[in-house]
């Protein structure tokens, strides 16, 4: 889960067709917001992920669905207001269901950044504020079977990527060859794009890289040599916004 940026309105959210479209909802209880153009919105604000659980939302195991933060049935008059929509995966919509969020908030990522209220233990989430504990029981953000599992195919994966990293480094700083140092920087890029907010599990991706000593042992040895670039940097910087404590 990340802090993600509601940076633009779509032209469907235009009052009028809001208005007209929650006045029906209303007297009908029609699904009105499953509109195509509504749906690509919500899925280019959260780069194709569920804004919850951070699963890719356009592979075909998958299926986005419309969240109502605010719950459609207890608030009515919020069932086409834009500020109130996310992109869900069906897992976690279902299991957040009509939860009333005015009495007992969660965390909305595009008001609140996750890991002021998450941190992460053994690929589960655990909380630092009632807000995040509210979110890991609502959203069911450690169910086991999906959820903790990817996270930890996700995390030993990276880990062992940055031992890999580790090895080329010391394989090009033997026989200093072209060829090991394009092999070394290629790795360390692909580690470091993994990390990214438009990556699948970018949270645990980069809370998991950001904790490792070896990945920190990797950076400062690649940059005594010149070898860690600016864009590697920008990269690393970039990872480190959206990483959590690992506690």
């Amino acid at each position: 889960m990340i802090k993600l940026e509601r940076n633009f309105t779509p032209l469907i959210m235009n009052p009028l067709e809001v208005r007209t479209l929650t006045d029906k909802y209303k007297a009908k209880g029609d699904c009105v917001w499953h509109i195509e153009e509504l749906k690509t919105a919500l899925l280019h604000l959260s780069d194709n992920k569920c804004a919850y659980c951070e699963c890719d939302l356009t592979k075909e195991s998958k299926y986005m669905e419309v969240e109502h933060f605010e719950d459609k049935h207890n608030n009515p008059d919020k069932v086409m207001e834009w500020d109130n929509l996310l992109p869900a995966c069906k897992r976690c919509n279902g299991s957040k269901g009509i939860h009333d969020v005015v009495h007992e908030p969660i965390i909305d990522p595009f008001k609140e950044d996750p890991k002021n209220h998450l941190k992460l233990r053994l690929y589960r989430f655990r909380e630092k504020t009632l807000m995040g504990k509210n979110t890991i029981e609502v959203v069911d953000l450690n169910h086991c079977e999906r959820a903790v599992a990817k996270r930890f195919e996700i995390g030993e994966a990276l880990l062992t990527s940055i031992k890999e990293a580790l090895e080329k480094l010391d394989r090009f700083i033997e026989n200093n060859s072209t060829k090991s140092k394009n092999r070394l920087l290629g790795h360390v890029q692909s580690l470091l794009l993994e990390c990214q907010k438009k990556s699948q599990y970018s949270a645990t991706a980069a809370s998991v890289l950001h904790a490792e000593t070896d990945y920190h042992e990797l950076r400062i040895k690649m940059k005594a040599i010149n070898l860690w670039s600016e864009e590697l940097e920008k990269l690393h910087l970039l990872s480190e916004k959206i990483s959590m404590e690992c506690a």
